[in-house]
């Protein structure tokens, strides 16, 4: 059962191992957050509706933007609400800067607005996010009696985009950690909205072996991922069937190229003084809330857009006069086309994925692919869905009730595993780690060779690869990852026991041999700590040199969890010691 807005817990609720649950869907230009009491038969998951500077209008979302005043206040302001100053937007893109920027995009000004704050991309996030969550919680406490409030344990998810790499998933983690916001998990985007929108229509004629494909197309990234319906009751389980893909395709590029458009039309020295005025603010407004939401793909439609009180040169041939462009259908088509064709090319490559899977697994509906779900705020864009339609006329393509709050919802779901689980997930990357061999020159020839004295051999450097781009990865499993380390006994000594390895990351069609710049890179460095380990769990040998070591054999524990990984350390088969992964 969903959404009864305020969930207000019964009297027999009342027990310390009651939990709040609280999502918040921290996207690129609006954010959202749910909630939902659980260790109850039925958790109603509820949304937040109710915003600074939105009063009286109930919102699922509100603006991801933040402002830090102008010089006469140092007021900080976030959302809706009124910002004396220049206001920060696109920050979450800032989390992720090595996601590769599209060449029809104008690049983004987030980076020139951090350098004038002077404050780094986590530090803005969790300004945000501190103020997001605190009004959440706030909201949330006007719903419920207090003291019921404050023995409920509380549990936080934030969701992150699929194409995002760990490293920005563990910036997000720092954001959240420096916003207050702890325990706090994360959950990816598009599996969230698949959550939600297979709950909401399990009673809806879905059968098992049903295959689903989720475009999540959101303000700054549009995420595909498919699932497969494994089991209908007592609760809704699916599993991931191909990696999931995306990019930069999200609706923020329609504004920038909205910006774009307004500059080749009234000139470079023009928009020089017009980007800095509240007409401008007020016609990307205009464009935002009204055009792009409107435009179906018609060549006979036509929007105004006004620039109020500024002195446009008149442009009749481009239809500018009075301050007013009048827009034709092929002028927002021109701002549309480079981003959908992008959104339609990832949505073709995930279904025949999905395709080729299901027929290598000789799946009785091979060619089956029940429908198309399109979530997020571009996702209720009627263009995109047209489009899609037109790709794929075999396939209902489907824009569910209240998508913009799919993925807020979902998240709460993926915390009440009672109601919906994804039992498995697809490795997006190879990872591995590199470890020394003995030399064979049939197939190590080029590569450069190290002498090792305890075996008396040379060495070269090879990949070992413990998940494969593809692997099917169940929820919570369980991946070790064997090393060695040998140490002469004479220098050996408590900081021996202290040492970095490396998770190397590659995103190469095939899982390469010998690691290189260009087909591998450093995931994360992993510093493991075993000094607190007993001597006695460790190996004394007799080298090839004729001299004592001490063998240390360990193994690396990688536990899946939903979007991140969780390290430990065995020695033995027993956890010891500890581990520390940094992306930095």
């Amino acid at each position: 059962m969903m959404a009864s807005e305020n969930s207000i817990p019964t009297r027999n609720m009342y027990d310390p191992r009651n939990k709040l649950i609280v999502a918040i869907d921290f996207g690129t230009t609006y954010s959202g957050v749910a909630y939902a009491f659980a260790n109850v038969p039925k958790p109603d998951v509820a949304s937040i509706r109710d915003w600074p500077g939105l009063e009286g209008f109930l919102q699922l979302k509100v603006p991801t933007v933040i402002c830090y005043g102008d010089s006469s206040t140092n007021k900080t302001t976030w959302g809706a609400q009124k910002h004396k100053g220049d206001v920060v937007q696109g920050l979450k893109l800032l989390l992720d800067p090595d996601q590769p920027w599209p060449l029809y995009l104008p690049e983004s000004t987030a980076k020139t607005d951090l350098k004038r704050l002077g404050k780094p991309a986590v530090e803005v996030a969790a300004d945000f996010l501190s103020a997001i969550y605190k009004h959440a919680m706030k909201k949330i406490e006007s719903s419920v009696p207090a003291d019921f409030l404050m023995i409920c344990q509380k549990e936080f998810v934030l969701t992150v985009p699929a194409v995002w790499s760990d490293k920005a998933k563990d910036t997000t983690l720092k954001a959240a950690k420096q916003a207050g916001i702890h325990p706090v998990v994360l959950v990816k985007e598009p599996e969230a909205a698949a959550m939600y929108t297979l709950h909401m229509m399990k009673d809806m004629a879905l059968s098992v072996g049903d295959a689903f494909v989720i475009c999540d197309a959101g303000g700054g990234t549009v995420d595909l991922t498919s699932y497969e319906i494994t089991q209908l009751t007592p609760r809704l389980e699916l599993r991931e069937l191909v990696p999931g893909k995306g990019g930069m395709a999200g609706s923020l590029g329609l504004n920038k190229r909205f910006e774009q458009a307004v500059k080749e039309l009234v000139g470079e020295d023009q928009y020089f003084t017009l980007c800095k005025t509240i007409a401008f603010q007020k016609a990307v407004q205009q464009f935002d809330r009204s055009v792009k939401t409107a435009f179906r793909g018609g060549m006979d439609e036509e929007y105004c857009v006004n620039f109020p009180m500024e002195n446009l040169k008149d442009d009749p041939a481009n239809d500018l006069t009075s301050n007013c462009w009048n827009m034709k259908g092929s002028d927002v088509k021109k701002i549309f086309d480079p981003l959908i064709t992008d959104i339609q090319r990832l949505v073709n490559e995930q279904v025949n994925l999905v395709t080729v899977k299901r027929l290598s697994g000789a799946h009785p509906n091979v060619e089956q692919i029940k429908a198309i779900f399109l979530v997020g705020g571009f996702g209720s864009s009627e263009y995109l869905k047209g489009c899609l339609v037109q790709d794929h006329p075999t396939i209902q393509v489907i824009q569910p009730h209240e998508a913009w709050a799919a993925i807020a919802r979902g998240a709460v779901l993926s915390q009440l595993p009672q109601q919906v689980l994804i039992v498995s997930n697809q490795a997006t990357r190879h990872y591995g780690v590199i470890s020394s061999h003995p030399f064979i020159a049939t197939r190590d020839s080029g590569q450069v060779k190290t002498w090792d004295s305890a075996q008396g051999v040379d060495t070269v450097e090879l990949m070992t690869w413990y998940i494969y781009q593809g692997d099917d990865l169940k929820c919570e499993q369980v991946i070790k990852f064997p090393f060695y380390r040998s140490f002469p006994e004479a220098t050996f000594s408590a900081h021996s026991l202290t040492f970095t390895d490396n998770l190397i990351q590659s995103e190469s069609k095939i899982a390469p041999i010998h690691p290189s710049p260009s087909a591998t890179k450093v995931n994360c460095v992993l510093t493991a700590d075993l000094t607190s380990v007993d001597r006695a769990q460790f190996k004394k040998t007799v080298g090839a040199d004729g001299l004592p070591y001490i063998n240390v054999h360990y193994h690396l524990v990688i536990t899946v969890k939903t979007a991140m990984m969780k390290f430990s350390i065995e020695v033995n088969g027993k956890e010891m010691g500890t581990v520390n992964a940094s992306y930095d």
